[in-house]
């Protein structure tokens, strides 16, 4: 077997994912490509990439495939990158413009309207930047570095990891790694788990480096990597995953509910989720 073939985003949210496997100890015995979200699925399914980082809806359009166990991109609550900016008051949107690269951000979207009776919006997919997305639309959904950066004066947001977690007292999951059915993958998740581990280990020097790249504080983005994301797969996160996947599907967004099947599974109930305190008013 050659090098394994792996197909990730460029976001600043997946380098605590994937800081192994672009340094030592694993860059010579990995192919990483980046990509928008949306289109890693279909690189899985055509065989061009044997793992991905794929938007968690995705899941059921990849039948045979497996998910690597204990690791997401999830909000505890907070999401800061998925949201929805909207030129008008959010109860009065009428048009959403969702972002081209998303498609679990998309499906949570709906979802989270739907719950609020707004079953009367037409949605377009359309691409970045906002203010483009903005022209002919009340609202826009953006997603990853675009939703960090873009200017939003004067506009109103709503962060859907938020309104997830109000809904519900459970974070969200947004991206899990998954393999292509067949695929031999060498010490099973071990490479992923260890990359996992120096990236969070590396998150002050992630941080400083992307900090020109995003014109943001580098502060800014560790705490962004720290305390509003996090990348355990928990007890708590899978309880998140199905529902979402369950409500996907009961709103056709989704063609089938299916539960998650992951590679040499751990036992979930003995992998803690991160802790999420709950606000007040709000019961987990």
């Amino acid at each position: 077997m050659g090098r394994l073939r792996i197909a990730s985003v460029s976001f600043i949210n997946a380098r605590p994912l994937t800081f192994g496997f672009e340094s030592a100890p694993y860059r010579d015995l990995v192919e990483m490509s980046y990509e928008i979200p949306s289109a890693i699925p279909d690189l899985l399914r055509e065989g061009r990439v044997d793992v991905g980082l794929i938007p968690s809806i995705a899941w059921t359009d990849l039948p045979g495939a497996v998910l690597l166990p204990q690791i997401c991109i999830g909000a505890r609550r907070r999401a800061r990158s998925v949201l929805l900016v909207s030129r008008v008051p959010i109860d009065r949107v009428r048009r959403i413009a969702l972002d081209s690269a998303s498609r679990t951000s998309a499906a949570l979207l709906r979802i989270l309207m739907a719950d609020r009776g707004r079953h009367d919006i037409a949605y377009d997919v359309r691409p970045a930047p906002l203010r483009t997305m903005l022209q002919d639309h009340d609202a826009a959904l953006i997603i990853g570095d675009p939703a960090l950066t873009a200017d939003r004066f004067g506009l109103e947001v709503m962060d859907l990891g938020t309104a997830w977690f109000e809904a519900t007292g459970l974070p969200f999951v947004f991206a899990v790694w998954a393999a292509r059915p067949g695929v031999p993958l060498p010490d099973g998740a071990r490479w992923f788990l260890e990359s996992r581990r120096l990236g969070l280990a590396s998150i002050p020097a992630i941080a400083r480096e992307a900090a020109p790249v995003l014109c943001l504080p580098a502060d800014e983005i560790e705490m962004y990597l720290t305390g509003d994301l996090h990348y355990l797969l928990g007890s708590a996160e899978l309880a998140a995953l199905d529902l979402f996947l369950r409500r996907a599907h009961e709103l056709g967004l989704a063609s089938q509910h299916r539960p998650p099947v992951f590679l040499d599974p751990p036992p979930f109930e003995a992998v803690p989720s991160a802790p999420v305190p709950a606000p007040a008013g709000v019961q987990p």
